[in-house]
């Protein structure tokens, strides 16, 4: 699906922020194809650090306006969905929340553009007992629409950077 050979796989960047998924992707020979993210302040740092010496790659917007992208075939969509909602920090209102939902609207983009792998990064609040059906009914909405999910708890501390920050994946 990479007409060039340098590239080894394409990939879709949502809830981009400032490129943290990107960065390493780029680094494993993959190509951002297009990146969705709402913040005006994230959307410029990002444009800054990747746009300009890029061809063919979109802006997409929100992913609340996503649906089936104009690229032929997408490898991997990555993406650090919105974790105020499930984060023990917070109210923990999981779908209650605005925010929450957003893994709804992730969900229904993957099942449109199909993929052949996704990665979605949380916080580890999302693995709390109190969010357990929460996360069971994301990982079954994947599953329905044909994909196998597995999850792995990881702090950001085991692979070399200075912070203690569990994520899951």
């Amino acid at each position: 699906s990479c007409p060039d050979p340098e590239v080894k796989f394409t990939f879709i960047d949502l809830f981009a922020g400032i490129g943290g998924f990107r960065i390493p992707l780029e680094k494993l020979g993959g190509k951002c194809l297009g990146f969705s993210e709402i913040d005006k302040y994230a959307i410029e740092t990002y444009k800054t650090n990747f746009w300009g010496y890029k061809e063919d790659e979109l802006e997409l917007g929100s992913i609340t306006s996503l649906g089936k992208l104009p690229f032929e075939n997408i490898d991997l969509i990555v993406g650090g969905v919105p974790c105020q909602s499930w984060s023990v920090a917070g109210k923990m209102r999981g779908f209650d929340d605005p925010r929450g939902k957003l893994w709804l609207d992730t969900i229904r983009v993957v099942d449109l553009n199909k993929p052949k792998a996704f990665i979605f990064e949380n916080v580890k609040g999302l693995l709390d007992p109190r969010n357990k059906a929460n996360l069971d009914l994301i990982i079954k909405s994947f599953e329905e629409i044909g994909y196998n999910v597995r999850y792995k708890l990881l702090n950001s501390y085991d692979f070399g950077l200075p912070q203690n920050r569990d994520r899951i994946y």
